[in-house]
């Protein structure tokens, strides 16, 4: 069992949230809770997912390893599954004594036989409430199918047409309490209260918002104006210029026939959405602080990937933009200092951190690294770069890699252009210079720590000669 006094661990997700709307990250959404929250954290400003989808994100944060590692790498039979023998973190926190708790997305799928959510105190893997933004579209005369653009896209037997989710905002027409994220909310706050206090939990409440549907209740829906909203960096780019798996990523094909009338919509209501997920989340950080147990635990706010919100005209994720990879992360509790850290990180140092801090041992086969020194410190060096993998939406298909420095970024596309871009000069990556020849100690530099992370990760891709 653990000590009387070992912390407790209180993981706050969202999904799909562009970390930039957020007033910690200079944006417009005011996010009380997690504004307070940010204060006493430290706050991360260069923390990446390990890739921009859910279902291969989401086991990297519990596992420590990359997607091509652990082997759930997109949708699709045969691809969204862990290896045998994955170790989670939240089966070790259990084993170790841990009150664990989970209430909301969960996306990890395991073998058959390994599966052990059974044997948590509380599990609750939850959807998406698309039959409820399909009701209250109708009731509220909004155009029945409009919420799903059609696409086409690559796999790896061949092309894939399927319906992608659109943010077409809709009100919540029942009481807020009945909303899935309330429930989940009250879930984990009930949890953290009924814990006994002579045992540590660990539970994670994460949340579906801001991901589509975009079913949003009053006030939190009609808090930003359509009309004071504007397009958003490369929203009329030249897509000639784009690869060919980000000129025909998802989130593009699917908004290809929108207006920006329709754009400021949708994004006001994701703007809404994420008001609204920051109130869900204040009901479990006011449990947290009426429980007694604040100081005592772990808070660990982020998401599993970020949101193109209209930038480059593309909706959601696949694609390796800082939009939809740089994410919102905060860490407070014990052994951290508050700040903002400049370090890069990622998806998986999470679970090797949160061990770490702990005083519980590593995962055997975790690829990521604990950050506690620059937890504790926030002058401690961090590393010289941190990687991004994309390997397609259902059944493979595109295959990018990213290497990430202090100051660049290359992007590599199998098969296809690289990218690269100067993240200082040019934050909203509108300019790829991969192919400037004044560029080109740079590009080698980075590809070369790309292959060397590659080789060392166990990655089934290997880079083209250039």
């Amino acid at each position: 069992m653990p000590r009387r006094d070992a912390p407790n661990l209180l993981v706050l997700l969202c999904d799909q949230l562009q970390r930039d709307v957020l007033q910690s990250w200079g944006g417009p959404v005011g996010a009380p809770h997690l504004t307070s929250l940010a204060a006493d954290s430290a706050v991360f400003d260069r923390f990446y997912c390990a890739t921009p989808l859910c279902v291969p994100t989401r086991p990297s944060m519990m596992t420590g390893r990359w997607p091509h590692a652990h082997g759930s790498i997109s949708f699709g039979e045969g691809y969204a599954t862990l290896n045998r023998g994955e170790e989670l973190l939240i089966d070790r926190l259990h084993d170790a004594g841990w009150q664990v708790g989970y209430d909301g997305i969960w996306h990890i799928n395991r073998p058959p036989g390994e599966d052990r959510s059974a044997e948590y105190p509380f599990f609750m893997a939850g959807g998406f409430p698309y039959k409820e933004h399909e009701e209250m579209m109708a009731e509220q005369g909004i155009e029945a199918g409009s919420q799903r653009g059609d696409v086409r896209t690559r796999t790896d037997e061949g092309w894939h047409e399927w319906g992608f989710s659109i943010p077409v905002p809709a009100r919540w027409a029942r009481p807020v309490q009945e909303h899935p994220d309330m429930v989940r909310a009250g879930n984990i706050a009930r949890l953290i209260l009924d814990t006994p206090v002579d045992r540590p939990f660990a539970a994670w409440c994460s949340l579906g918002a801001p991901h589509p549907p975009v079913l949003v209740p009053e006030p939190h829906l009609s808090l930003f104006r359509p009309e004071v909203i504007e397009p958003p960096p490369g929203f009329d780019l030249d897509p000639s210029s784009l690869p060919e798996g980000v000129a025909l990523a998802a989130g593009r094909q699917a908004t290809a026939h929108w207006g920006w009338e329709q754009w400021s919509r949708g994004i006001a209501g994701y703007l809404g959405s994420v008001a609204f997920a920051d109130e869900c989340l204040g009901v479990v950080l006011d449990a947290l602080e009426r429980s007694g147990r604040a100081d005592e635990t772990l808070v660990i706010f982020t998401s599993d990937h970020g949101e193109m919100l209209g930038a480059m005209r593309a909706y959601q994720k696949g694609v390796l933009y800082d939009r939809a990879c740089r994410l919102a992360c905060m860490m407070r509790g014990p052994g951290v200092t508050p700040g903002r850290r400049g370090q890069l990180a990622n998806h998986v140092d999470l679970a090797p951190t949160v061990l770490d801090l702990l005083g519980l041992e590593p995962l055997q086969r975790a690829q990521g690294q604990s950050l506690v020194p620059v937890l504790r410190n926030p002058d401690a060096p961090g590393r010289e770069h941190t990687f991004v993998e994309f390997n397609g939406y259902i059944s493979g298909g595109w295959r990018m890699r990213a290497a990430v420095s202090e100051r660049l970024k290359y992007v590599y596309h199998e098969g296809d252009r690289d990218q690269l871009f100067d993240l200082q000069r040019d934050p909203d990556e509108l300019v790829n210079r991969a192919d400037d020849p004044a560029c080109g100690a740079v590009v080698s530099e980075l590809r070369q720590a790309l292959r060397q992370w590659m080789a060392e990760t166990g990655d089934f891709i290997a880079l083209r000669e250039s």
